[in-house]
């Protein structure tokens, strides 16, 4: 009636054994200098290259504290809400 099912019995053997990665969230945040300050889009280039940078170096403090394994940023994103630049990131081993 359904035919040979052996290939869906392998896959779902495979799939069983199969290691599944870990994966985790990071969200890292930093106040910008407030608008007043930054009267120019000139101006507030530097200070979010700067705020990028913080970050970047926060992150790389936060995956070695996860421990031993090969961790690697799968996804990112990043927003800035009332002065304060959110990035969040998604990490797998």
């Amino acid at each position: 009636m359904f035919g040979d099912l052996s290939p869906i019995n392998n896959l779902e053997e495979k799939t069983v054994t199969e290691k599944k990665p870990d994966s985790k969230m990071i969200v890292l945040t930093r106040r910008l200098k407030t608008p007043g300050v930054l009267e120019t889009m000139s101006e507030q280039v530097p200070e979010v290259m700067e705020a990028f940078a913080e970050i970047h170096t926060k992150l790389i403090q936060r995956v070695e504290m996860l421990g031993e394994g090969n961790w690697q940023v799968v996804s990112h994103s990043h927003s800035i809400y009332n002065g304060i630049l959110v990035v969040s990131f998604l990490i797998s081993d």
